[in-house]
């Protein structure tokens, strides 16, 4: 079996699993419990805390653990939001780009019922934020911007300076950047000081699930997601998940070493696959090798639908996608493709092949002979139509 939907999910690392085994079997005890036990639990969190806060340039006490990525951008658009509104009640507008994830997207009629305007900031058609069009939306009524770093559909890549840089007239605005899919390739990007808050989720980057990280600057108005025991500083309470969180630090300590040598094999990847592709007429979306990660690839062939062309992979063994992991089970959801203006039979024609750090050479040889032998049947079939 191929597997090609690592941005769906990846599998967790030997070497993470192993981390997580052993806290869980050794530091089994509460990490809020008084006792020895206890105190050695807490410990551990702390220093995984640490770890993260080190390797994404922040404090170590702006690291909060969270369930998921989704959870993480609930936060930031629900009381995280409330708590800013409150000290600029005069300001009501919200920027997204147009090319966010559902967890985002899907917020958008509910921040309208609490009075905010939801403002959509367009992008080009290689997915790319039509940066003019962005500055020209900024004001003294904007309270939030959204963005995310790597879209998870075609993996459009988002320019992080220049963007810092037409926010530099407006303090007042908090960034939040989800960056869930950006740990692969672009994990550098989420290093900018701008930035106010940053979501990743561990099953991303070979960690186990359940695990969603929030990075809040302290310049940020703090607000309770969940209350109850006071976990996370007070502000999510629930039992830590110790071993996931452990688990979570190793593994993006261990992206982050990687970082450098996975750039550079996957773009060789990206480009024998997309060449692969385009000899078969796909066409491919996505700009310049400097606009996309290149883990992500996104193509269609028209006139095949893209339930069709994932099936056919995967009676050959090969794991795909049509779009998202949280869309593909929806039927002509290609909201990204619609975004860049592409047209609506060609979007639901495409799919998604998505690389991580541990995909081999051998692995992407094997896919190549099948894209032929798929695409050949096809023209077949459309010729004889």
């Amino acid at each position: 079996m191929l597997y090609f939907d690592h941005a769906a999910t990846t599998p967790a690392r030997a070497t993470v699993l192993d981390t997580y085994n052993q806290v869980a079997q050794k530091y089994f005890a509460n990490p809020s419990s008084a006792h020895k036990l206890g105190q050695e639990a807490n410990s551990l969190l702390n220093n995984a805390r640490q770890q993260i806060a080190d390797l994404l340039l922040f404090k170590s006490n702006e690291i909060f653990c969270t369930s998921s990525g989704t959870e993480s951008n609930n936060w930031t658009l629900q009381s995280l939001l409330t708590a800013h509104a409150k000290l600029h009640p005069n300001r009501r507008q919200i920027i997204l780009s147009a090319i966010e994830h559902p967890s985002i997207r899907s917020q958008i009629d509910h921040l309208k019922t609490r009075g905010f305007e939801v403002i959509l900031a367009p992008v080009d058609h290689n997915g790319q934020l039509d940066l003019n069009s962005f500055e020209n939306l900024l004001s003294d009524q904007v309270l939030l911007v959204s963005t995310m770093l790597v879209n998870n559909e075609v993996g459009s890549f988002l320019p992080v300076e220049p963007l810092a840089q037409k926010l530099e007239n407006y303090p007042q605005i908090l960034w939040h950047v989800d960056a869930v899919q950006a740990i692969t390739c672009r994990m550098k990007a989420m290093h900018h000081s701008r930035i106010d808050l940053l979501t990743l989720s561990s099953h991303k980057f070979h960690s186990v699930r359940g695990v969603g990280l929030l990075a809040i600057r302290q310049r940020v108005t703090k607000a309770p997601l969940l209350f109850g025991g006071g976990q996370e500083f007070g502000m999510r309470s629930s039992t830590e998940n110790l071993p996931a969180i452990v688990a979570t630090a190793k593994a993006l300590r261990l992206a982050w070493e990687n970082q450098a040598e996975s750039i550079k094999h996957i773009n060789h990847y990206r480009t024998q696959i997309t060449q692969a592709l385009k000899k078969m007429n796909w066409q491919v979306f996505g700009g310049s090798q400097e606009q996309v990660s290149p883990h992500i690839i996104c193509a269609a062939f028209p006139g095949v639908p893209g339930e069709v062309l994932l099936q056919a992979f995967s009676n050959a063994d090969i794991m795909i996608s049509t779009t998202s992991a949280c869309s593909s089970r929806k039927k002509n959801d290609h909201h990204t493709l619609k975004a860049m203006g592409i047209d609506n039979n060609l979007a639901n024609s495409s799919i998604r092949i998505s690389l991580s750090q541990t995909t081999s050479q051998a692995e992407v040889d094997q896919l190549i002979k099948p894209i032929h032998e798929i695409s050949t049947k096809f023209k077949q079939d459309l010729k004889g139509a």
